[in-house]
């Protein structure tokens, strides 16, 4: 009986994290398309930066609530998983907004996961 509620346990616990991770890259996929628009209309950087806060908010949003569910399950209090969804998340934002100089000046363009 342990093992079968040990196996129940991992499985449950290997969907949640695929639910994040795929949550995750949709996100970045979503970023990814808006920064090669952005890129090849020729925003400048800032406009670029203060765009993208509000760019893909049903893909971040997503991410956000399946991180919070896996933090939730893993036993983190309400506060703790809804920081820490919420800095993963801007942490995906981040390296699109701080990346976005690097790829006007090298002409390249970001490649989706």
């Amino acid at each position: 009986m342990f093992i079968l509620y040990s196996v129940a346990l991992l499985t449950t616990a290997a969907t949640g994290m695929a639910d994040t991770e795929t949550s995750r890259v949709n996100y970045s996929n979503c970023l990814t398309d808006f920064t090669i628009t952005h890129l090849d209309q020729k925003t400048e950087r800032r406009a670029f930066v203060k765009a993208a806060a509000d760019a893909c908010p049903d893909e971040r949003s997503a991410m956000i609530a399946a991180m919070k569910k896996d933090e939730l399950d893993f036993g983190s209090t309400e506060q703790e998983a809804t920081d820490y969804a919420n800095e993963e998340a801007d942490g995906v934002l981040f390296a699109f907004r701080d990346g976005y100089s690097g790829y006007m000046n090298s002409s390249t363009r970001p490649v989706k996961e």
